[in-house]
């Protein structure tokens, strides 16, 4: 940049401070480029995985749990590891939704409402796998009752929150809140918002046809070490680990209290959905409210 700014033969000096007031106005350098990007295209065949349990009373209705089984694949090495296996992002969750299906099969739950379970392609590659699912469902998106989905799983211990994405879209928040308040845990609105999180995992495709969709975990402060743990642990992950061959399964500093706590939490309320007649709404203000009614 500072080149660009030396050909240009504009005097430079000052204009940072200039650019933060609201009578400023844009300078032209008196300077051209020409720019060209040569793209390859490989093309791929990849699947999602659907598995269902069919409700007794009212099978039209479902409850979708998803999940994204995806990562990077093989790709650039770094620290001479090239296979990116995205233990956190998002075996983690696939693992957790895996466990709640494998409990009611175990339980022998027989739910009112279908409950199915969707383990998504392609997350990593522009939410692709749900995108497919919400373009050719296996129930009409008037008569799914909502999306359950888990894109990363607790690592931390037992946990005093659940961290709810787009917190005050619909009424699943209340919903959450209610189980994790018999937990012991109090909700927290997503602190990251303006990161856009709720707009970034396959859940989006969900609301973009009008079902409602929780996204929470257990993010934000540790039973033992508090917030600053979750903030170092954190902080660590992203600079070290998030979309590189480092995210991968470490028996230390992994502690699964959290994670067990969200899972507890999904099925239970998974369960309530399907054993009832609600149909949660989208809340006022939210851009998705017209698309369900």
């Amino acid at each position: 940049m500072i080149k660009i700014f030396e050909m240009s033969g504009v005097d430079m000096k000052d204009f940072s401070r200039k650019a933060r007031s609201r009578d400023f106005k844009a300078v032209s350098l008196g300077l051209t480029a020409t720019v060209s990007v040569e793209n390859e295209i490989k093309r791929d065949v990849s699947k999602n995985v659907v598995a269902q349990i069919t409700g007794t009373t009212r099978p039209d209705e479902a409850i979708v749990y998803t999940a994204h089984w995806d990562h990077l694949g093989v790709g650039q090495v770094v620290d001479g590891d090239s296979i990116y296996n995205g233990a956190m992002d998002n075996a983690s969750g696939t693992s957790v939704m895996l466990g709640i299906a494998e409990r009611m099969i175990r339980e022998g739950i027989r739910p009112e409402r279908s409950i199915v379970f969707l383990a998504v392609t392609a997350e990593e590659q522009g939410l692709l796998g749900s995108k497919y699912y919400a373009e050719n469902p296996t129930f009409p998106p008037e008569k799914m009752i909502a999306n359950l989905n888990i894109d990363g799983a607790s690592y931390f211990g037992p946990m005093k929150d659940l961290t709810v994405i787009g917190y005050g879209q619909s009424e699943l928040d209340d919903l959450a809140k209610q189980v994790a308040e018999s937990q012991g845990r109090y909700v927290k609105p997503d602190p990251d918002a303006g990161k856009g999180y709720f707009f970034r995992s396959d859940h989006f495709n969900f609301a973009k046809i009008g079902v409602p969709a929780l996204y929470a975990s257990a993010d934000y402060e540790a039973v033992d070490g508090g917030v600053e743990l979750i903030e170092t642990m954190k902080t660590k992950y992203l600079n070290e680990r998030y979309h590189r061959p480092a995210d991968e399964f470490e028996a230390v500093p992994w502690r699964f209290g959290g994670l067990y706590q969200d899972g507890n939490l999904y099925y239970e309320v998974g369960l309530r959905l399907a054993n009832s007649e609600v149909f949660p709404r989208w809340k006022e203000g939210s851009e998705f409210k017209n698309l369900r009614e």
